[in-house]
């Protein structure tokens, strides 16, 4: 059956014309492949020499991105445009083991998804630090418990699908981070997985993309996918957000205000110190894709942000009454009152302070 290998490239023209080299000799023995450089305009061109290599062999083909970064995003695009039954991922960084590709391709008999894996008999991590193994190992086992995968690797980056597979659930992927596998796996709900070990490879060129914001995005993306999305990533950071602010405000009071101002002075000025605090965060995180930026914007963003939470707090505190009243312990009324307000400031934000300032990811 066609195949399609799809290579999310970011500044990798050092690697590109040997990643394609090897993808060459492993599929020595058919002809119906293609490759798919999906590249996010890297500075370094990557673009230009996948366009240059496609003009020799019309198998290779460049999609260069202008408008969107992010390597899973990037790897929806390439399955997306890829026309072959089989669709394959790797890295063009040589890290992955493009000798395996045949049997990758070749698993699909049998399974939706065939993925390769570091962790079953056979594979391996190569030369990372105990500390990179130690953060792998929890991810994947955080995974496979929390989403009930059924895969020894479900943060591979290297893994193939059936097409009509991959169709299925286009719709519903949330492309973001590093780890669009787990996500597929959890949709798809594993129903045919097939493993074929290899070792991952030092890097020849480049730096790793392992970091703190990629953890981070494995715990949201987690959080999302075992909640099916009722909780999500950006409510997440707002919740996180608004918790940051009690400690500013209180803390702002007993190591600022309250020895300048008296107590009624000092606690109005703790609470707006948490209410500038809350916003700016969540402007340039919570919201960083619709960021607000012109003063106008800051200063219009900021007064329905103190609106709605004014609103907030009056129904956090209606919430804890009404429940108390009705013979609720106190600290569960309190706990229901701020599920309640945090949730109203949370969705009037979306839809009113942030709404209209998308732009491209």
């Amino acid at each position: 059956m066609y195949a399609s290998i799809i290579l999310p490239t970011y500044n990798e023209a050092a690697s590109l014309p040997r990643a394609i080299d090897a993808i060459r000799a492993a599929m020595a023995h058919r002809d119906d492949w293609e490759a798919i450089v999906v590249d996010d305009d890297s500075p370094d061109r990557t673009w230009e020499l996948a366009q240059q290599i496609g003009r020799d062999d019309p198998r290779i083909r460049c999609y260069r991105r202008l408008d969107r970064r992010g390597l899973s995003s990037a790897i929806v695009d390439g399955l997306s445009l890829g026309t072959g039954e089989r669709l394959l991922v790797m890295d063009a960084d040589l890290q992955h083991d493009v000798t395996k590709v045949p049997d990758l391709l070749a698993s699909l008999d049998a399974a939706d998804v065939a993925v390769g894996s570091r962790y079953m008999r056979g594979g391996g991590v190569g030369e990372w630090s105990k500390w990179r193994i130690f953060l792998s190992r929890v991810a994947s086992w955080s995974a496979r418990i929390v989403l009930g995968l059924r895969s020894t690797d479900p943060m591979s980056g290297f893994f193939a699908v059936r097409r009509e597979a991959f169709l299925q659930v286009a719709g519903k992927l949330n492309p973001r981070g590093y780890k669009l596998l787990m996500e597929l796996l959890t949709l798809l709900r594993a129903r045919r997985v097939a493993e074929v070990p290899y070792v991952f490879a030092p890097r020849q060129t480049g730096e790793s993309k392992l970091s703190g914001g990629v953890i981070w995005e494995f715990f949201l993306s987690l959080v999302e996918l075992a909640t099916r999305n009722v909780v999500s990533a950006r409510f997440v950071k707002y919740a996180l957000v608004g918790l940051s602010g009690v400690g500013v405000q209180y803390g702002s009071f007993y190591l600022l205000w309250s020895r300048f101002m008296g107590a009624e002075a000092g606690t109005f000025t703790a609470i707006a110190t948490a209410a500038i605090s809350n916003y700016m965060a969540n402007n340039v995180w919570t919201f960083a894709e619709r960021r607000h930026r012109s003063l106008q914007d800051l200063l219009r963003g900021f007064g329905l942000f103190v609106v709605i939470s004014a609103c907030g707090a009056f129904i956090n505190q209606s919430v804890t009454w009404y429940l108390e009243h009705l013979g609720a312990l106190l600290p569960a009324a309190m706990v229901a009152g701020i599920v309640a307000s945090t949730t109203w400031n949370y969705f009037l934000n979306l839809d009113l302070t942030w709404k209209g300032h998308a732009r491209p990811e």
